[in-house]
Formats: C-alpha cells, structure tokens, sequence
C-alpha cells in the first residue's frame, strides 16, 4: 500500500512534526509513504494514480496569521475530489484535516464536517493550554473494527465544537458542558466518524491537537484502524 501526506500551512501548528509521527506510524504498518510540502501534486492527480491513501497535514493560520497559508486552489481541490472518488482514502485528525481549506465549502463536504470552535476558544489574550479543558470521548459503535476493543476515555486537550453532515458513520462523540458556553449545554457532538464519497472512504478524528493527543493508546489505535480502513478502499 501507498500513502500520501500533505504537510504545510502555518508552521505554528507544526504539520512537519505530525507529519514525521504518521509517516513513521504508515511505515509500520507496512505503507510505502510519500511527504509532500506543496499542494501541487493534488493538481495533477494522475501522477498519484498509485496511492491508496492521503492525509492532509495542513495547518490554517487564524488570530493574525495570514489566512491564506490553510488554502488550497480549486484545481488542487477538484484533484483530490477525483482521487478519492475514484476509489482512494482519504484520513486524518484535529485542525490538520478539519479546519484546513476554509474556502473550499466541497473539501468539506467530501470529509463530512468543519471546525467551528474550541470553548472556552482561542482569543489573543489566551496563553497556551488556557483553551485546554477536560473532556470525556464516548465510543458510540464498540462493534465496528476500528473501535473494537476502545473504551470511552477522556482527555485534557481542545474539545472541537464541528458541524457535521448527518451522512457520517458516527463512531465517538463528546458532550459538551455549559461552563463556558451556557447555551450548548449537553450538546453531542461527533469526534470520530467514517463515510463514503463515491468509491472512496473518508476517516476523520477531530482529537490532535498536539502530539501527546494523538500518542494517547486508544487514539493511536483508533488513527491506525481508521487509515488502514480508508485505503482499504482502492482494493474494493
């Protein structure tokens, strides 16, 4: 099997070190891996005909930051639609997947959701981890192979408030309390979720905001199942 990575956009988020991490994650699981810096090969997608899965490492800029260092043209989107639609796999985690792209409302589409916070949030006079709550992920599907095994467990990290599409295959979800927002109070919202785009299969995890997140066991088990479950697809 083949992966390919896309690691850019705002180094603040440090899409090289989560980049190395997966790589290194796909090696051991017996993928021949490929890291692009660039977007570009998106572009011309016959030249990545062989892959079987892509991740999108790819870091949006927000308070100050340049907007433009989380976008992607629409010919770089149009080659990733083709490609998944003809029957690759398509996965990935947190802001890195679902808060890139901003612009291109069929990105979102095509992985089933979109960041739209983090309570308490992000404003400039927050120092790091003041956005960091306590937070417990419920698994929803114990039965299906890529939670197998996963127990419900919590985490301090970003609690990511999404809009989903109703279409997903909702594996994991957390609610949400009222202490920062009093009007959300025991929302469910999704964190883990597959779905099918034509011939393909689209993963996503909205946990991973740093590293440590993604290295907790039961998440690393959870991103392992669900991007070999993704490119999975390009053998049906």
């Amino acid at each position: 099997m083949k992966a390919a990575l896309f690691a850019g956009g705002w180094e603040g988020h440090d899409p090289s070190a989560f980049a190395n991490w997966c790589r290194d994650l796909l090696i051991e699981d017996g993928f021949e891996v490929d890291v692009y810096d660039t977007l570009d090969p998106l572009a011309e997608p016959d030249g990545l005909a062989d892959v079987d899965l892509i991740v999108p490492i790819w870091s949006s800029a927000r308070s100050g930051h340049r907007a433009e260092f989380g976008n992607m043209t629409k010919a770089q989107e149009d080659g990733l639609l083709k490609l998944i639609g003809e029957g690759r796999g398509l996965a990935g985690w947190h802001g890195h997947m679902g808060d890139a792209f901003r612009d291109r409302p069929t990105y979102h589409f095509l992985i089933g959701g979109q960041f739209v916070a983090h309570p308490p949030g992000w404003p400039d006079n927050l120092q790091p981890r003041e956005d960091y709550i306590d937070y417990d992920v419920t698994v929803t599907r114990p039965a299906d192979p890529i939670m197998e095994g996963i127990r419900s467990f919590r985490l301090t990290s970003e609690q990511y408030y999404m809009l989903v599409d109703p279409s997903n295959e909702v594996l994991a979800t957390t609610t949400f309390s009222g202490d920062h927002l009093w009007w959300i109070e025991g929302t469910v919202i999704p964190v883990v979720w597959k779905r099918r785009w034509d011939k393909g299969r689209v993963f996503y995890c909205s946990i991973g905001h740093e590293l440590d997140d993604l290295r907790h066991p039961q998440v690393t088990t959870i991103l392992r199942r669900g991007m070999a479950w993704a490119a999975a697809a390009s053998r049906n």
